[in-house]
């Protein structure tokens, strides 16, 4: 069976990348499961769906703006077998845009797509290299969507502690597909973190991160998340998450991950 230790990073990096990308413009998807660390590498197919719910108010990447509203249900798949994983997400967009008389009333609709494709280079410690691509599914006309590819590349660590006591870091960059008459830029992001089980079924946990707009003209944001998940069933997992940063923008969100196979 895959390692349950890393998956709880897993969903921790999907999640707080969910929110960077709605921030920004969300790594994707983060898979939660319970279990300490195995010697080997899955030899068998895992997959968990990913379904949830999101709040962000303030400047986000995703309506180029610097004072905004987007309420969003993602729904994404993650594979794992082996060192290979990948993961696919999309969600279901509201926004707002609170800085604009011209345009402040509310859109909705499909955004964008984003593929991740990872290899584990080693193991325990985990040091994972990510492929990202963003695929410009949502609408250019309702702002969902700059209507252009974005291609990154990220670099994952994670390491167990104790039993119960985890940390984790990783750096990315991101391609970004410009748009013409629109000042943009190649963004860098970073984040390092910790998390601990208080039971057998919940942990918790933070990280502190850092992230450039794609856009020049807005901030670039050095925040704080807080997550706590929880093992409902051997297949059900809930993760809550908050983010804050120095934009005074925030966000919280809920998913909840359902393995495919037993």
């Amino acid at each position: 069976m895959v390692n349950k230790t890393k998956m709880v990073f897993k969903m921790i990096q999907t999640n707080i990348s969910m929110m960077k990308k709605i921030n920004a413009s969300l790594p994707l998807a983060l898979l939660l499961t319970f279990v300490h660390a195995t010697p080997a590498w899955a030899t068998e197919t895992e997959a968990q769906l990913l379904l949830g719910a999101f709040y962000a108010s303030g400047q986000s990447d995703i309506v180029a703006s610097s004072d905004s509203e987007v309420i969003g249900i993602p729904i994404g798949l993650n594979v794992q077998k082996g060192r290979w994983s990948g993961s696919v997400l999309t969600s279901y967009l509201n926004t707002y845009r609170k800085d604009d008389s011209l345009t402040n009333q509310s859109e909705s609709g499909m955004g964008d797509t984003f593929i991740t494709l990872g290899y584990d280079l080693t193991q325990m410690p985990w040091i994972t290299l990510s492929l990202n691509h963003k695929i410009p599914t949502g609408s250019v006309s309702k702002g969902l969507s700059t209507g252009e590819a974005d291609t990154g590349v990220q670099l994952d660590y994670f390491n167990t502690l104790s039993a119960s006591n985890s940390v984790f870091a990783s750096i990315g960059y991101k391609s970004v597909g410009r748009v013409s008459g629109v000042a943009m830029q190649d963004p860098m992001n970073a984040s390092v973190g910790a998390s601990q089980f208080i039971t057998k079924s919940v942990y918790i946990g933070g990280s502190i991160d850092y992230n450039e707009s794609i856009y020049k003209e807005l901030k670039d944001t050095t925040g704080v998340s807080l997550f706590s998940g929880i093992s409902l069933t051997k297949r059900h997992q809930l993760l809550l998450t908050t983010y804050y940063d120095n934009t005074d923008s925030y966000q919280i969100s809920a998913n909840i991950s359902i393995s495919l196979f037993d």
